[in-house]
Formats: C-alpha cells, sequence, structure tokens
C-alpha cells in the first residue's frame, strides 16, 4: 500500500511540473530563445526535441523531429494528437532543442513527396523499418521561422 502511496505521489508531483516529462505533456518551455538556425543538422545528434504549442495557454510534449536540407519537421500518426488540434487552431510553436529555444510556425505538409522525404529522413534517422514506416500516413508539419 505504502508503495503505491508513493508511485502516486510521485506521478502528481510530476504532473505539476511545467515541462514536459517522458510521456507527460507539460507548458511553457524554459530555455533561452535565439532565432531558428538556417542549418538545422546539429538536430541529428538529438533523440527527442520538445515541442510547446497552444502559446495562450502553453502545452509542450517530447517528440522525434527531423531536418531535410534546411527544413526541420515533426509528425505523429495519421488520427493527430492534442498538440495536432492546438496547431490548427494557432500555427505559432516553439522547439527547444537542447537549452535553445527557437520560435517557429507549424505548416502542415500536404505535399507526397515532401512527405515522403521527411519519412525517409525518419526512417535513417530512428531506425524505423522503410517498408513499414509510419511517417508515411502520419500528420507531418514543417516548422518555419515566423
Amino acid at each position: 500500500m505504502i508503495r503505491w502511496l508513493t508511485i502516486l505521489i510521485a506521478l502528481t508531483s510530476l504532473a505539476g511540473c511545467s515541462e514536459p516529462f517522458v510521456v507527460f505533456s507539460g507548458g511553457t518551455l524554459s530555455g533561452e530563445e535565439r532565432p531558428p538556425p538556417e542549418d538545422w543538422s546539429a538536430l541529428a545528434d538529438e533523440e527527442t526535441v520538445q515541442l510547446e504549442t497552444r502559446p495562450a495557454d502553453p502545452y509542450s510534449v517530447n517528440i522525434w523531429a527531423v531536418s531535410v536540407e534546411r527544413d526541420v519537421y515533426v509528425a505523429t500518426g495519421a488520427d493527430g494528437t492534442r498538440w495536432t488540434g492546438f496547431i490548427g487552431q494557432d500555427p505559432r510553436v516553439r522547439l527547444r532543442v537542447g537549452q535553445t529555444l527557437y520560435p517557429l510556425r507549424a505548416v502542415r505538409v500536404t505535399d507526397r513527396e515532401e512527405q515522403e522525404q521527411v519519412a525517409r529522413a525518419y526512417a535513417d534517422k530512428y531506425e524505423l523499418d522503410p517498408e513499414d514506416n509510419w511517417v508515411r500516413e502520419a500528420l507531418v508539419y514543417r516548422l518555419e521561422p515566423r
């Protein structure tokens, strides 16, 4: 019983944090805000980044991201998720890489060729099965400078 109580208290404490934690969403991200880089190649060394949506009431998540040439992309399943709904209402986002925040605008990718490039980048970076790559049917967003 004490063990379950300890776990419950720990989870409640984590839920009150503003930063996303593992699979738990968070609020406002901390870090130094800078203009986005012209070259996102440093993103290749980052397994997970944080994406903050809904500027009026920040909602942030841990997420995978890839760069293709000079652009950066994030994706989620074909049915979307909570953060994709927030982007639909307001495309302004902030991406945190390490401790640096970049103010960006999320643009839904609808071009099949561009989506295929992103799917290949995800497969390469995250070792996804090229034949069974969920990103081909995903909601994909290009994150552009505001």
